[in-house]
């Protein structure tokens, strides 16, 4: 009788045992499927603030267009390594600050004289966003520009936004705006004919008491860019 209860127990004490380590599998093998390496962590894409989900993520050149002085492009006719917003003497602003727009016309010579900014080319009268948070310089109609703002982004870099058809109803001389904010609808004012497109021209230095915009330096957007 006592052989019998010895084996008994030692029967209870092995299934016990065995169900015990069942147990302890599933457990495992969900801790470490919640990592795909020992010690790693998984990471959620941060989500673009509002401001900055008007932006495109991609540029295309315009099509049946040459587009002169054209960044890089691939297949499709897409801008290589673009991203909508580069940083320019430390301050971040758009590079397309635009609704919607292709590419019609890149920074560099252009006939016997340098074209300053880049185009972005609409057929619809399509909104016009600040490219970075600043405070406007000027706003007026010159015959060579059309109806033009300039905007002080910060750290020396403005940025003029030319051929607008109108200006924002809110926007004046002194004001401060948003990133992203409306300022302006795309146009084709000058003295002259020109189809409808913003042109935009990103400038760095020190505003001159006399000279102002035209004082500063204009650069190339694009050259920002990481692969450039």
């Amino acid at each position: 009788m006592a052989r019998k209860t010895i084996l008994y127990s030692a029967v209870v004490t092995v299934i016990a045992l065995s169900i015990g380590g069942c147990a302890g599998t599933p457990e495992a093998a969900s801790t470490n499927g919640g990592a795909s390496e020992a010690g790693s962590t998984t990471t959620t894409p941060t989500a673009r603030p509002a401001s900055e989900m008007k932006f495109a993520t991609s540029l295309s050149l315009c099509p049946r267009m040459t587009v002169s002085n054209a960044p890089a492009s691939n297949n499709d006719r897409l801008v290589a390594s673009y991203q909508p917003f580069v940083s320019i003497e430390g301050t971040r602003l758009a590079i397309a600050p635009v609704e919607r727009a292709c590419l019609s016309s890149g920074f560099g010579p252009r006939g016997e004289r340098l074209h300053k900014g880049i185009d972005l080319h609409n057929r619809d009268a399509v909104e016009i966003y600040a490219a970075a948070s600043g405070r406007v310089k000027e706003k007026y109609y010159r015959d060579d520009y059309g109806n033009m703002l300039v905007i002080e982004h910060g750290a020396g870099v403005f940025a003029r936004y030319a051929h607008l058809e109108s200006f924002a109803s809110d926007i004046k001389v002194g004001d401060q705006v948003a990133l992203g904010q409306t300022i302006g609808i795309m146009g084709n004012t000058a003295s002259y004919s020109i189809p409808r497109h913003l042109h935009y021209e990103v400038m760095t230095g020190e505003w001159g008491a006399f000279s102002g915009a035209f004082g500063l330096t204009p650069v190339d957007v694009f050259a920002y860019l990481p692969d450039n």
